[in-house]
């Protein structure tokens, strides 16, 4: 990846939709963090509740973002330098395969319970569809101009697809592989999180430093909130009561009432943060891009980063494991 994605390989997939609850509740190994981490090259895993590293696994270089296979004993990482998508066994700690896609492939998703994966292409714009055991291009739909994030909504069998230079949402029938609708944002979005009952579809604009809400029935974006300076990460909690924006140049993360759509609470985190995630047990991860480490926030108590774990070099995108 160039240096003119420097600014932009943020989260991507960054919703783990899962309620909080009380840290002193749970016991025994925690969940798993998921860290791409672009300069180094590498994946970094982390026990969250444990705040530990447990692994580092190389990749291919300069990767972008991840996705994993619902079991979570599959990673898949996108380069768009080299127009790869890698596969990494987890247990195993390494990358089994590599296979091209595209010209540029940037956001992925894992569908069909990890039979295929969804690679919007930065380059071609475009949504490429692939079966996920032979990297072999199945299908694709037309976009907007330099497709980013990405996120699924099962349920209605749609994709979400942040158009970055085109100030758009594409929402794609999977099914099809067509796009059903446009919706207009704000400035360069690119990192998306659903509710968890997919009626909402939350939009960090980077450019015009705000949030959009859009409703997904009737595909309008129905708010458009404030946040601080170049809005990359977005996570959302299983209740859909928190909404957490992370905000690259002004070092902190917003939380957010779906309710009121009022910012209820912020917390410094570390240098450029970006990528965010929410760990089954209510724990909040924020990938610090400039400082090289990840910013563990609770969610049920007053927010405030409680934890630093260092990870390698780069960090910008997280996904949370399944148990």
């Amino acid at each position: 990846m160039t240096r003119r994605y420097a600014g932009l390989a943020a989260p991507l997939l960054a919703a783990a939709l899962l309620a909080p609850a009380p840290v002193a509740a749970q016991e025994g190994p925690g969940p798993v963090a998921a860290i791409v981490s672009q300069q180094a090259g590498a994946v970094t895993l982390v026990d969250v509740r444990a705040a530990r590293r447990l692994a580092e696994i190389k990749t291919p270089r300069v990767p972008a973002a991840l996705a994993a296979a619902p079991d979570g004993r599959t990673l898949y990482v996108t380069h768009p330098d080299l127009g790869l998508v890698s596969r990494i066994d987890v247990a195993a700690r390494r990358v089994e395969t590599s296979f091209p896609v595209g010209k540029e492939p940037f956001g992925i998703a894992v569908i069909e319970d990890g039979r295929a994966l969804l690679v919007s292409d930065w380059s071609a714009d475009a949504l490429i569809r692939l079966d996920a055991a032979t990297g072999r291009e199945t299908a694709r739909a037309a976009v907007g101009r330099s497709p980013a994030g990405l996120v699924v909504e099962p349920r209605s069998g749609r994709t979400y697809v942040a158009d970055r230079e085109s100030n758009q949402i594409s929402v794609v029938d999977i099914a099809t592989m067509r796009r059903v609708a446009v919706v207009p944002t704000g400035k360069a979005p690119f990192a998306l999180a659903l509710s968890p009952d997919g009626g909402q579809l939350y939009v960090a604009n980077v450019q015009s430093n705000d949030l959009s809400i859009v409703e997904t029935a009737t595909t309008r974006e129905v708010a458009r909130i404030r946040i601080g300076l170049m809005p990359y990460g977005v996570a959302v909690s299983a209740d859909g009561a928190t909404v957490a924006v992370t905000s690259q140049q002004s070092g902190k993360v917003a939380l957010l009432d779906r309710a009121t759509r009022k910012v209820i609470g912020e917390a410094r985190t570390g240098d450029y943060p970006e990528g965010a995630a929410i760990t089954t047990d209510g724990r909040l991860v924020v990938a610090n891009w400039a400082d090289d480490s990840l910013c563990l926030i609770v969610l049920s108590e007053p927010p405030s980063c409680r934890q630093h774990v260092p990870v390698a070099t780069g960090p910008r995108n997280i996904t949370i494991l399944a148990p």
